[in-house]
């Protein structure tokens, strides 16, 4: 894997785990287009969001922190039956944790008297710095799922502390940067083909889809940063990993 650059690495594994990529668009991308049909619950419709992106995170966290084929997943997963819905977990917790602050934020701005509209922009601006100091301090959690390691807040903040330098900055790429080019590809191609988003033409639904797949490379570049923090923050989480896929083999 290539160690140096964070987009080529991610994009070695998005690749790798490419029939995973299509199950991931084939969910995200259905469950944009079910939005527009039948109204869901937010609540519902976050934790379904989490639970799809786990689909494509735990094995984008596996080809980085062992040898495991793609194809090989499936099986670990059967192995291991509490471990997708203990990674749902630590993922809606860390989402906890980075709302928090731009949620008190908001709230402080509206009693001083500031305008809502601009109490919501600046909220939003602190929910994104939020989650991803969240997730560079405590999201070292998410590897040591697949690792079997010590998830608890307190070891993943500690594994945090000595990775944070790394682990802020290129989760502000995948956090920060790809959704606005997220964003900004979505509009342009709206504008270019002349689609209404809110339109139920079948040129809508490319929409979606192609949300899907930079969403996907959004999910796994997350992955490879907080799975490469995992393992810079405890060198020995290699050999952890090692022993735990000769396990699985045998």
């Amino acid at each position: 894997m290539v160690e140096d650059n964070i987009w080529a690495a991610s994009l070695e594994v998005y690749i790798r785990n490419w029939k995973w990529v299509v199950g991931y668009v084939f969910l995200a991308g259905g469950l944009a287009l079910l939005n527009r049909f039948i109204h869901i619950n937010s609540g519902a419709s976050i934790f379904v969001g989490v639970m799809v992106s786990s689909f494509l995170a735990i094995p984008a966290h596996i080809a980085v922190l062992t040898q495991l084929d793609p194809d090989q997943v499936s099986d670990w997963l059967k192995e291991r039956p509490k471990a997708f819905f203990t990674f749902v977990k630590r993922c809606l917790l860390l989402g906890f944790l980075g709302a928090i602050g731009p949620l008190a934020f908001g709230i402080v701005m509206v009693i001083g008297g500031i305008r809502p509209s601009v109490a919501m922009l600046a909220a939003l601006l602190v929910w994104v710095l939020s989650g991803i100091a969240a997730f560079a301090k405590w999201g070292t959690m998410l590897p040591a799922v697949i690792a079997d390691d010590d998830q608890t807040l307190a070891v993943a903040g500690q594994r945090g502390s000595k990775v944070f330098g790394y682990a802020f900055p290129r989760l502000l790429i995948s956090f920060g940067l790809l959704t606005v080019l997220f964003v900004a590809i979505l509009m342009l191609l709206a504008s270019l083909l002349g689609i209404d988003p809110k339109d139920s033409s079948p040129a809508s639904f490319i929409l979606p889809v192609i949300g899907a797949m930079i969403g996907a490379y959004q999910i796994v570049m997350t992955s490879v940063v907080l799975s490469r923090s995992y393992l810079r923050a405890q060198p020995a989480a290699r050999r952890m990993a090692d022993k735990s896929l000769l396990s699985f083999r045998t």
